[in-house]
This record gives structure tokens, C-alpha cells and sequence, in this order.
């Protein structure tokens, strides 16, 4: 068997008035032609968590110091999300979840609640979003940076090089 390989893309998603930052997770399963042919296949993650704190770009200051995500799986039988699934390997996206939301009857941005919190306004700026991903037991660490604006337009995850021209 091989060894799960967690994969990351960040994407704006939304429709009409309401619109999200999501973190899409998949485990891939073997592309290798070859491999498939001897019976070599992906094993699933049997236990995926994630993390994540949202802090200023520039200033470092801390936003929000740590949110459990709300992890959405194509197992998950109600939708609801859970903070703890298994994923399987799969071409497709087969987890997610979302770091900020916008609000269209206040036209804002903010976090989503977890487990202890309730969601949380963010003003306009440039922030860092650091997760710690949990992978059956062995954390893995990404950041990506977004921006919030005045308007629903303005909230889009942001490259380095667009940042670096800000500094």
C-alpha cells in the first residue's frame, strides 16, 4: 500500500451574496500507471483534524489565536460538518472547510464558530491564516494569506507576490 499524501488547494467559493475562503483537502490517489498494475494503492487517512489562527500581515498581530475547523467530507450523511473525519484516496475533492465567510446583510467578513467560539468579525486588511493539519496523528503545517475589502469582491486569498509588492 502507499503511504496517504495530503493535498491542499485554496479556493474562493460561493454563489450570488454568499462567498467563503475554503481550504479543499484530498488525499490522491496513485497515478502511476505502473504502480496501479501491481496492486499498489493509496491508503486512506484514518484521522484528519485541522487548525487554524489568523493574524495581521505586517504588524503579526494575533486575530484569532486558534479555531477548530469544521471539516465537511462527501461522508458526512447531514452536512454538517465535523471537526474529526477519515479520507479516504480519491480523484476528487473529498474535504473541506472554510476560514472566513462573508456576511451579505452587513457586508463583512468573519470567521466561522467552532466548538467553543462564536464567529468572529474581522475589519478590512491583509491577514495570515496558519493551520496546523493533523494527518493520523503527525501535524503538518500551511499558511496563506487573503484579503478583506469593503465589498464582497474584495475577499480573495493572496499569492506572496502580490504581497510583496505591498511591502
Amino acid at each position: 500500500m502507499g503511504k496517504p499524501i495530503l493535498e491542499v488547494e485554496f479556493e474562493r467559493y460561493g454563489e450570488g451574496n454568499k462567498l467563503c475562503l475554503l481550504v479543499f483537502l484530498k488525499n490522491q490517489r496513485v497515478k502511476n500507471r505502473v504502480l496501479r498494475k501491481f496492486g499498489i494503492r493509496r491508503d486512506p487517512i484514518h484521522s484528519l483534524t485541522a487548525q487554524f489562527r489568523i493574524s495581521e500581515v505586517g504588524s503579526g498581530k494575533i486575530i484569532d489565536p486558534i479555531r477548530q475547523a469544521r471539516i465537511y467530507s462527501d461522508e458526512d450523511p447531514d452536512d454538517t460538518g465535523r471537526y474529526r473525519v477519515a479520507l479516504p484516496p480519491t480523484y476528487s475533492v473529498s474535504a473541506s472547510f472554510m476560514t472566513i465567510l462573508w456576511n451579505p446583510k452587513i457586508n463583512k467578513a468573519f470567521i466561522p464558530p467552532d466548538r467553543l467560539r462564536s464567529e468572529l468579525e474581522i475589519p478590512p486588511g491583509y491577514y495570515q491564516a496558519t493551520f496546523l493539519v493533523e494527518v493520523d496523528g503527525e501535524p503538518m503545517n500551511i499558511s496563506r494569506c487573503f484579503k478583506i475589502g469593503q465589498k464582497i469582491d474584495d475577499l480573495v486569498w493572496v499569492n506572496d507576490a502580490t504581497l510583496n509588492r505591498l511591502k
